[in-house]
């Protein structure tokens, strides 16, 4: 085998490729069914989908980007009608995050173009094998994760894909 092709079967570049195609795809298909919002958008909603409350923070840690950038996405989200802020419960200085009413739908389009990228991806794979490649790929999310560091909420894949 080539170093070329030893690169390209490369556990790191394999996972890389297949992570950008799968946005990729989910983009195509978004623009396709007319969907209002962008990828980083509809990443956001779903996680709040999932995590109700979820503080602004503890949100761009999990999507790992800076705080500011998840602010920007927010500001956008909340002037669509799709997201708002609440103060926390009993810190001041933290904004919680919540679902509009109006988001239900939007969430709903993501998620169901997230099963379609997710059948084109598994398209060939017995479906027996579909848990044993999801349990493979979380030992090794598993065992590079950084001690101490939560695991982002199942919404991650699904914006994603």
């Amino acid at each position: 085998m080539s170093e070329t092709a030893q690169v390209r079967r490369g556990l790191g570049f394999l996972l890389q490729e297949t992570s950008r195609l799968m946005r990729r795809r989910f983009v195509q298909r978004a623009r396709e069914a007319g969907l209002k919002v962008n990828r980083s958008e509809a990443s956001v909603l779903v996680h709040v989908f999932h995590s109700p409350g979820i503080s602004q923070a503890t949100l761009a840690n999990y999507l790992d980007i800076e705080t500011i950038s998840v602010v920007r996405l927010i500001d956008s989200l909340q002037a669509a009608g799709l997201i708002e802020r609440r103060p926390h419960p009993t810190d001041r200085r933290i904004r919680t995050l919540w679902l509009t009413e109006a988001a239900a739908t939007t969430v709903s389009q993501i998620q169901a173009i997230g099963r379609q990228v997710r059948a084109q991806a598994l398209a060939g794979v017995p479906e027996e094998e579909h848990e044993y490649l999801f349990d493979l790929l979380s030992v090794v999310r598993t065992n590079l994760e950084a001690s101490g560091e939560p695991m982002p909420c199942a919404a991650e894949a699904e914006a994603a894909g």
